[in-house]
């Protein structure tokens, strides 16, 4: 019959130390602590630069293509405000960019997404990719929420330009 558990003999070291196995096994979990830490590591840049990679994306592509929009609205009697905040889906730090639009009239300062259009983007650097939420609602009537994502590739002033033309036509309608 043989037993589980392996015999003293077995797990002596060269010397005849019965705790020699100790070594190894604490040498091997510094090892996989180390590694999982190195993971971790590797992770959180690549976190970080996403989040670097979207406030570049926001700043050069993003924010000129709402303004825009907006400074259009104004033109022809509607209004709008660009407003940065934090509030991802997964973590509330991550940061956001909101477009609030009025097709007539001014936007309060704190627009609510029953009564205005808007398109939100949400970074969300766990999953590496942008929430898109949108609202086509005026005087709540419409649709509100989330529609999908982006990849980070995806986003151009063009891209967005376009998101925004589309939410305004379907709130005029």
């Amino acid at each position: 019959m043989s037993d589980s558990t392996e015999s003293p003999e077995r797990t002596a070291g060269s010397d005849g130390d019965p705790l020699a196995a100790i070594d190894a096994i604490v040498q091997e979990y510094a090892r996989r602590l180390q590694h999982e830490a190195e993971l971790e590591a590797a992770a959180h840049a690549r976190r970080q630069q996403f989040l670097v990679d979207f406030a570049t994306i926001c700043q050069q592509q993003v924010r000129p293509a709402m303004e825009a929009v907006i400074e259009r609205l104004r033109a022809n009697g509607g209004d709008g405000l660009v407003a940065e905040g934090h509030g991802g889906v997964l973590h509330q730090s991550d940061p956001r960019l909101t477009a609030w639009m009025s097709l007539h009239g001014e936007i309060p300062e704190a627009p609510s997404t029953d009564m205005y259009p808007y398109l939100q983007l949400d970074a969300e650097a766990y999953d590496q990719k942008v929430q898109v939420s949108e609202g086509d609602m005026c005087q709540k009537h419409g649709h509100s929420g989330p529609v999908g994502t982006w990849k980070l590739s995806e986003i151009t002033a063009e891209a967005v330009t376009a998101r925004l033309v589309a939410i305004l036509r379907r709130a005029a309608s």
